[in-house]
């Protein structure tokens, strides 16, 4: 298993149009990669969010967004989502593999 962690915050009143990009990314993401994802909202910062990306591989990652990072659109609702975060300074990015104890 492969993962990918994003974690960055929101501008005030900001939140319907970061779902509405999330919404539709997903789309785009799905349609090139069966994967799984979680969007989970801070108890303590409700514009503070971690956004949890699970591909069965590092493979299949890197196979699907060869071809996401082609779309048009998928460039266009990254301008977007740029905009409703805080600042690109805050959004991080980590990669991570699942150990398996035996």
């Amino acid at each position: 298993m492969y993962v990918k962690i994003y974690s960055y915050r929101l501008k005030p009143n900001r939140e319907e149009e970061y779902r509405d990009i999330q919404l539709r990314a997903e789309k785009i993401y799905s349609s090139f990669s069966d994967k799984q994802t979680l969007y989970l909202e801070s108890k303590t910062d409700s514009l503070q969010r971690l956004e949890i990306h699970i591909y069965k591989n590092e493979n299949s990652y890197s196979d699907a967004i060869q071809e996401i990072d082609t779309q048009q659109e998928i460039q266009l609702l990254y301008k977007s989502f740029l905009e409703v975060i805080s600042s690109i300074e805050e959004l991080t990015e980590e990669d991570y593999n699942q150990i398996i104890f035996k």
